[in-house]
């Protein structure tokens, strides 16, 4: 959940271009469709009934995934593949504290992320059962502190369940803290609930003080009684606290001035859209619960109707907490999850008959890559294929890859038509400049910032063609100034705002999880990157204008975003603040 990437389903593309955001997670693949009526019944074959049990199948797949794992730059690695009866393999990589070498284990304890949003829902769909929720009835009936500024209808249970609520993504200065309803009654929705999909830790938060409303009781020890213990989850703890800190993984993020791990933020939390703890055996159990919709070797939990509602997708792919997609002739159900440092992914393929989880305390390099990799070659394993060959993990751009002239383009000051020449001198990246050449020290991907005291603390940020990743280098932006290199074919556009200028620089807010930003021009448009407080700037998004002295994220024709941005306190030429969406984040001076 930190910097922002609570958030981290992204892969679907509607929901990653309406998010924004540049989650490092490992993340779901693959686009995704309603699941049919028949497809992922516990009382349906697997697509080869019989390919389950071939066990030099599943041991050559785990030996290929641990061969992958050991050449991975993370931390730590875990992977647990389970069929609908039991564990059928635990995969484990590296350390659980780089510092004192200890290494991981099979019942290493990580957080799990935004994977806690599906128990959430798992537990309402308990209480549906029952008769005590109902997810199309306004989430105010359980829940009366609930209150927004809007003329639209109420928000119904189903709305928040499946992100159609409208509500903000993330609240970091009310994080686990039900002072997050108090700044709810300031927030107006951008749209009428149910009209667009946009993916809200707030909402699910929301939901866990429904619970509380309802059941008369702490979350945790609702999901403990309705969920972990039904499903036999002992090694899961349902809250991160101080107390089990010592019981957990230590967890990192990505340092990339010099490429190594540095110990992430620690913080408590309890809310009901990433609290929980567990280990690759119980989630294993828990994606079992889904494999046998519903149903555990001591009976059901979930009604058959109420199960089908909780996996089937209401709008961009999404059910209650749970991406659903079709691929290859399966229906799979799974969730990401990311918190201080740890990343966590889950998959149930429903046909198959089998569920991966991958837990992580500190990412990979190419996660994405990897995590779609192991779900082929499982489902191969699964079903009597040749194994695919083993992913090309993308490596960090090479320094030469920056080297050129820019040309600068509709700057302020006076700038245009000035040039930036980057080069190389032996391995070192410089920059050309009037006081004597400088070094460009990495910030991140394609981030980077004067090496040593004297210069201007504004990040360097490259752009390319293509995806940003591998493409071709084709311009930068510095500040308020914008150059383009030879390889730039787009349109160049009229100079920005001269009050843009002013917002340029480095914001943050200094609770744990952050959030911070650095904002910066780039052809006539605003731009933010967020990122954690001690961590390298993410995937760059534009600001477009809202109303008065308002902005929003992302592109123009997302409209409905309902993030807002405003720059306030005028001093000496630049905004002292940032807020987003009702957080604060303060001018910084270092980069």
């Amino acid at each position: 959940m930190r910097r922002r990437t609570r958030a981290v389903c992204g892969h679907f593309a509607a929901a990653a271009a309406a998010m924004g955001l540049g989650a490092s997670v490992l993340l779901i693949m693959g686009p995704a469709c309603a699941q049919a009526a028949h497809q992922g019944r516990a009382d349906a074959p697997p697509v080869n009934a019989g390919s389950h049990g071939d066990d030099a199948a599943l041991g050559a797949a785990a030996t290929a995934i641990q061969r992958v794992l050991a050449l991975s730059s993370a931390p730590g690695v875990v992977v647990g593949i389970t069929d609908r009866a039991k564990t059928q393999k635990v995969i484990v990589s590296g350390y659980a504290d780089l510092k004192k070498r200890t290494p991981l284990t099979a019942g290493s304890r990580f957080a799990i992320g935004s994977i806690s949003k599906s128990f959430t829902s798992v537990a309402l769909m308990e209480l549906a059962d029952e008769g005590r929720f109902q997810p199309q009835a306004p989430i105010t009936r359980y829940l009366p502190e609930f209150k927004l500024e809007s003329r639209y209808p109420p928000i119904t249970g189903r709305h928040v369940l499946s992100h159609t609520s409208g509500l903000p993504n993330y609240f970091e200065d009310a994080a686990s803290s039900r002072y997050a309803l108090v700044k709810l009654q300031r927030f107006s929705p951008a749209y009428p609930p149910g009209a667009h999909w946009w993916y809200s830790n707030t909402g699910f938060q929301i939901l866990g003080y429904a619970i509380e409303s309802i059941e008369r009781s702490p979350y945790a020890t609702v999901i403990q009684h309705r969920v972990l213990d039904p499903l036999g989850m002992r090694s899961t703890i349902p809250v991160i606290d101080d107390a089990h800190r010592q019981a957990m993984t230590v967890s990192y993020e990505h340092w990339p001035y010099d490429g190594s791990y540095v110990e992430a933020s620690w913080f408590e939390y309890s809310a009901s859209d990433g609290s929980i703890v567990s280990d690759a055996p119980d989630m294993c159990a828990y994606l079992r619960f889904y494999l046998n919709r519903g149903t555990t070797p001591q009976g059901r939990v979930l009604s058959e109707k109420s199960f089908d509602e909780l996996t089937t997708p209401v709008l961009n792919d999404y059910a209650y907490g749970l991406f659903v997609r079709h691929q290859d002739g399966d229906t799979v159900i799974g969730h990401d999850g990311a918190i201080a440092g740890f990343r966590a992914h889950i998959e149930a393929h429903m046909n198959d008959g089998f569920g991966i989880v991958i837990l992580t305390n500190g990412g990979l390099a190419d996660g994405h890559t990897l995590a779609e990799w192991i779900g082929h070659v499982v489902t191969a394993a699964y079903r009597g294929q040749a194994l695919p060959p083993a992913p090309a993990i993308t490596a960090t751009p090479a320094l030469k890859e920056y080297a050129g002239l820019y040309h600068a383009h509709n700057a302020g000051g006076g700038s245009a038509g000035n040039t930036l020449e980057v080069f190389m001198v032996g391995d070192r990246l410089m920059l050309k400049h009037a006081g004597g050449n400088r070094v460009l020290e990495r910030m991140g991907a394609n981030v980077f910032r004067e090496a040593g005291p004297g210069g201007d603390n504004l990040p360097f940020f490259f752009f390319r063609s293509g995806d940003g990743k591998a493409g071709t280098v084709t311009d930068v932006s510095h500040g308020a100034e914008w150059y383009a290199g030879k390889e730039f074919s787009g349109t160049v556009a009229a100079a920005a705002p001269s009050a843009y200028a002013a917002y340029v620089g480095h914001y943050a807010h200094h609770g744990p999880e952050g959030p911070a930003a650095r904002v910066f021009v780039r052809n006539g448009a605003l731009m933010i990157a967020p990122s954690g407080t001690d961590g390298p700037p993410e995937a760059p998004e534009p600001l477009v204008p809202v109303g008065e002295e308002a902005f929003r994220p992302g592109k123009a024709e997302v409209a409905y975003n309902p993030e807002r941005m405003r720059f306030d306190t005028l001093e000496d030429g630049r905004t002292l603040r940032l807020t987003i969406t009702g957080v604060p984040l303060y001018r910084m001076e270092t980069p």
